[in-house]
């Protein structure tokens, strides 16, 4: 913990490739995606506020945005806003690098069911 924030290791600085999303599991079941961007990394949930998909590892980086790889809605990898206005934010997290490791805030688990 820092500063009563919960941190897990998400990989190394290295394992990062440019504009590429990796998808970082935590022992609770929450899920974040992890990317690097002109060299500054970025955490966000892995699940898209819209349609649930557990997939925004798989977006498209254009500049410091995310677009969703399921419908294509455009978030803020900085804020996590929304930029379609069209539904909630994405969750953002915290990201601090330790001995070229990457940790990140541990995300919580999805509220909702994934089964339909």
């Amino acid at each position: 913990m820092i500063n009563d924030i919960k941190y897990i290791r998400a990989c190394s600085v290295s394992e990062l490739e440019e504009k590429k999303g990796l998808r970082v599991i935590s022992d609770n079941g929450g899920e974040a995606a992890v990317f690097k961007v002109k060299g500054k990394i970025f955490a966000v949930d892995n699940v898209c506020p819209h349609n649930h998909t557990p997939k925004m590892h798989l977006g498209k980086i254009k500049d410091n945005d995310i677009l969703c790889p399921v419908h294509l809605y455009k978030f803020s990898l900085r804020t996590g806003k929304n930029l379609n206005n069209q539904t909630s934010g994405l969750k953002t997290y915290e990201v601090k690098i330790i001995d070229n490791d990457v940790y990140i805030e541990e995300p919580k688990p999805a509220d909702f069911n994934f089964t339909f």
